[in-house]
């Protein structure tokens, strides 16, 4: 061996020597310091995993970044900036509990670094630790009183654990870094009402008009606290200041039509709309929606003729626009204006031909006008652009009726019919109809069931009820059932001379003349003497009791007026009864 290495193992052996003993008691010391103690190399591996983590993480491969991270965490795991970037993972992957975690890991290994701390106080909020998130902000704000984010954010925190006291003075510590303006004014305005002090709500509204005086938005956030909370002078003078400023703007006049509304003034709310549907700026779309707000349900003819003229001023605005003249044309419907609606109608139909709204508005004002030439040709037009509706078949065949063209009528109400299947009370006209058609075409037995299927629909229609019996009557068949249902007709509407009449006459051909006269005598005292049927009946009826004088008065004063039957002439000549 040569001197030094002698001298080296000398050494080792005398440290040896002295420290066997020592070893043998702080073994598990130094064991365990150097568990706690990373080796420089392992420092070195950490730092690499959590550097090529970073990078993964910046350019979106996240995966990659958090298994690095994992490795990072389990050599360092008291790594604060570790802990924090994989807490920012996780919460990406909505781990918001595990997140929460290892953020606050992060602030105690670091307890000065802002945006763990930041991280902590939003990850508390998240999982429900509303006193964390708060006190945390508190700390935030004492360090960095300037911090507009900060502040905000403990402002929020304030008004989410209910102190709104202290989120009014956060706001306004917010309100003295930035200035008045509309977010702030509204968020503070708002905690006042939360707290019961409107008068410091009206303020804050107040405050903002003053600092801007020329801006129409301030007058409009004022107009709308004030019209809610009922300061009304206050809201119309405000809404006066828009206009002021804005006179074209025609929302202004549409907010103001509202306040005036809600505050019991129709005529100044009208007033108003017309201002606001005069300008051309606010769309047609956009005024109609209003104006069907406004006018819904079951309107007054006032508020019908208001929805007109309304109309008529979109119309005036927009003259080029398809959408205002065929909802003016509808408006004109709706208030009854048929002859005025129709052309408009058919205007309108001419570029949009499939639009079904107006063609069955266009039927029912040839309809309502009693024009059944011309419903039955635009009835048939209709049916050949929507051959599955059964409104105009069933408004054709009540046109073809009229015109006495029975079979068309039935060709019309029979494929209605088909076409209705599930819509009740459209069926129960169409039976009725139905009922009438056959009947006039002798076939009788077709008449009496499509009266009794519309009587199944509706048990209490007292113009089928009486339809029915009288033709029962008429037919000479079944008459008891006849009586049964022209009573019945007559207790529903007991001042109706036609039902009266009807059951008069069942009863007529039941040859209960006593009777007869009785109810026939009340026909003549609700409006019956201007009826020529009526009257003839009453003469027939005195006939049968031996009033013959008496018969032959009432028969000539029947001959003077309408709907006779074609035997009253022959009556009349031969001073005998026919039938």
């Amino acid at each position: 061996m040569t001197k030094i290495k002698i001298f080296i193992l000398l050494v080792f052996l005398m440290a040896g020597g002295q420290s066997f003993a020592q070893t043998k008691h702080h073994h598990k010391n130094k064991k365990q310091l150097q568990e706690q103690k990373l080796t420089q190399q392992k420092r070195y591996k950490e730092a690499d995993l959590f550097a090529r983590a970073i990078t993964y993480k910046e350019t979106g491969r996240l995966k990659q970044a958090d298994s690095l991270l994992t490795l990072a965490l389990k050599i360092s795991p008291e790594d604060p900036a570790a802990n924090y970037e994989k807490a920012r993972l996780l919460s990406v992957y909505g781990k918001n509990k595990e997140a929460l975690v290892l953020a606050k890991k992060a602030v105690e290994q670091d307890s000065i670094n802002k945006w763990y701390q930041v991280l902590y106080a939003n990850l508390s909020k998240t999982n429900g630790n509303y006193k964390a998130y708060l006190d945390t902000y508190k700390k935030l704000c004492e360090k960095e009183p300037g911090n507009l984010t900060f502040q905000n954010e403990l402002a929020f925190a304030y008004y989410f654990t209910g102190d709104y006291k202290q989120a009014v003075q956060t706001y306004r510590t917010v309100e003295m870094l930035m200035g008045v303006n509309p977010r702030l004014t509204k968020q503070i305005a708002d905690l006042y009402l939360r707290l019961g002090e409107k008068d410091s709500a009206l303020m804050q509204y107040e405050q903002l008009v003053k600092y801007n005086p020329e801006n129409h938005r301030a007058y409009a956030m004022l107009a709308e606290f004030a019209a809610k909370n009922n300061l009304p002078k206050t809201a119309e003078w405000a809404y006066r200041q828009i206009i002021r400023l804005n006179p074209q703007d025609p929302y202004v006049h549409i907010s103001l039509a509202d306040f005036y509304r809600k505050n019991g003034n129709p005529v100044k709310s009208f007033n108003e709309l017309k201002e606001g549907f005069a300008n051309p700026k606010l769309d047609t779309k956009t005024k109609i929606n209003l104006l069907l707000t406004y006018y819904s349900g079951q309107l007054t003819d006032d508020q019908k003729a208001q929805a007109l003229e309304l109309a008529d001023i979109i119309k005036s605005a927009h003259p080029n626009d398809s959408m205002a003249e065929s909802f003016y044309a509808s408006m004109l419907y709706e208030n009854k204006k048929y002859e005025e609606a129709r052309p408009l109608l058919r205007k309108v139909l001419e570029t949009d031909q499939g639009n079904y709204s107006f063609w069955e508005q266009l039927l029912f004002c040839d309809y309502y006008l009693n024009d059944y030439k011309v419903l039955v040709a635009d009835a048939t037009v209709t049916t050949t652009h929507f051959p599955q509706k059964p409104i105009p078949y069933f408004l054709g065949g009540i046109a073809s009726f009229q015109l006495k063209n029975y079979k068309k009528a039935k060709t019309f109400l029979e494929k209605s019919k088909e076409l209705a299947t599930g819509n009740n009370a459209l069926l129960e006209n169409i039976y009725s109809s139905l009922g009438d058609t056959y009947h006039e075409l002798k076939e009788n037995n077709a008449a009496y069931n499509a009266y009794d299927a519309a009587l199944k629909l509706n048990s209490e229609n007292t113009i089928v009820l009486n339809n029915y019996a009288y033709y029962l009557a008429q037919d000479g068949v079944r008459l008891n059932k006849a009586a049964v249902l022209a009573k019945k007709a007559v207790d529903l509407d007991p001042y109706n001379q036609n039902n009266l009449d009807t059951y008069a006459w069942v009863l007529y051909k039941q040859k209960k003349y006593n009777q007869a006269l009785k109810w026939e005598q009340k026909a003549l005292d609700n409006g019956g003497k201007t009826s020529g049927v009526v009257m003839e009946h009453y003469g027939d009826i005195l006939y049968r009791l031996g009033k013959h004088k008496e018969a032959m008065v009432q028969w000539k004063k029947a001959a003077g007026m309408k709907d006779h039957s074609k035997l009253l002439k022959k009556k009349i000549k031969t001073g005998k009864l026919y039938e």
